[in-house]
């Protein structure tokens, strides 16, 4: 059994996680996505038998692949302009034939891309997350003027905010400053014009008003959380934590709210990803969303007592379906303050930065 990371090999989760399973004896492959250089391309061979070679790497039955975060399909740079439709189409579709392949292959898939293909739409995670029990913010989503101007008027007498779809980023080319998109409070006042309500659909929200936040990291059958709590109580916590402005600690999880998200976890499909709770001044905990292959090693950046890197782990190296607790064998694996500690010694290669390219950065002048 080998470990296939579907990401590129210093990506900020792979790294540190690769050098963990190596060190604990288990065989790590890296794919980082497919594009036309020889360690990024695959195929597909079906014969009497069914054979995918990713890169320099065959999967075979028996092997976990976590699906962390390939990189964008990229056809040659010298395609020609007039074919150059024709092979992002290719690639693309190419790509989804790996994906969707990958989880009849025998191997264990973290997470199954049809099931991260569904549970990545907002609107299916708050449906299915109040059909298995948890508590939803009332919400709107819409390009329609009216009735974003309807739910306001009804939800009137609540605080409610507006937030995006996916992330994204401006770049001034010039200033090489940034803006960046994140939950902000709205009134009905405050509404811009109809016209303008149609430029981007947007999520409109009940806000909870909070005592903190919580990051919750679902392993399979079980569940860890992790309060956060800014300095100023902010609504989006994210851009206090990239300043190092945050706290985190282990929570106890409520059993209904364990109970819901195994459930949902059931539900969709997902057997790995990151959600987001507010929990208010009575003590509930509000679902706000999943990320089914988000960010989770920063929380031991902020408490080195987590294990979180350790648990993960054990976790992709359990059995699928394992029910043994994680604790059990997060021992034998080597965690992130460790590494990081190579890492300020030049001792372990170094995660590369983001990729410039991104479907989620706008350029500007």
């Amino acid at each position: 059994m080998k470990i296939i990371i579907v990401a590129p090999e210093h990506d900020n989760h792979t790294a540190p996680l690769k050098w963990a399973l190596e060190g604990a004896g288990y065989e790590v492959a890296c794919w980082p996505g497919l594009a036309w250089r020889e360690h990024e391309q695959a195929s597909l061979l079906f014969e009497d038998e069914t054979r995918m070679t990713l890169g320099p790497h065959t999967v075979e039955k028996g092997d976990v692949v976590w699906v962390r975060r390939p990189e964008q399909p990229a056809h040659h740079p010298k395609v020609c302009e007039a074919d150059v439709k024709f092979a992002e189409t290719e690639y693309r579709s190419f790509n989804y034939c790996i994906m969707f392949l990958l989880e009849k292959m025998g191997v264990w898939c973290i997470n199954k891309y049809t099931a991260s293909r569904m549970i990545n739409n907002k609107s299916v995670q708050l449906l299915l997350a109040r059909s298995c029990g948890l508590r939803v913010p009332k919400a709107l989503m819409s390009n329609s003027p009216q009735a974003v101007r309807e739910f306001m008027e009804r939800h009137r007498h609540n605080p409610t905010i507006c937030k995006q779809f996916m992330p994204h980023i401006w770049q001034k080319d010039e200033t090489r400053g940034i803006a960046v998109t994140e939950a902000f409070q709205l009134t009905g006042e405050q509404l811009p014009a109809d016209e303008v309500l149609t430029y981007a659909p947007g999520i409109y929200q009940d806000m909870v008003v909070k005592q903190f936040d919580v990051r919750m990291v679902l392993l399979g059958n079980r569940v860890y959380s992790y309060s956060l709590r800014t300095p100023k109580g902010s609504l989006d916590w994210r851009q206090d934590a990239g300043q190092g402005h945050i706290e985190v600690e282990f929570i106890a999880t409520p059993p209904e709210v364990e109970k819901g998200v195994l459930e949902f976890a059931q539900q969709s499909g997902v057997c790995f990803g990151s959600l987001d709770f507010a929990v208010d001044y009575e003590g509930q905990w509000w679902f706000l969303e999943i990320n089914e292959q988000g960010q989770f090693l920063w929380l031991d950046q902020f408490n080195h007592n987590l294990k979180v890197q350790e648990k993960f782990c054990a976790f992709i190296t359990a059995p699928e379906g394992s029910t043994e607790p994680l604790e059990k064998r997060e021992g034998l694996f080597r965690g992130l303050p460790e590494y990081e500690r190579l890492l300020e010694n030049n001792e372990v290669p170094a995660p590369a930065p983001p990729s410039p390219v991104s479907p989620y950065i706008s350029k500007e002048p």
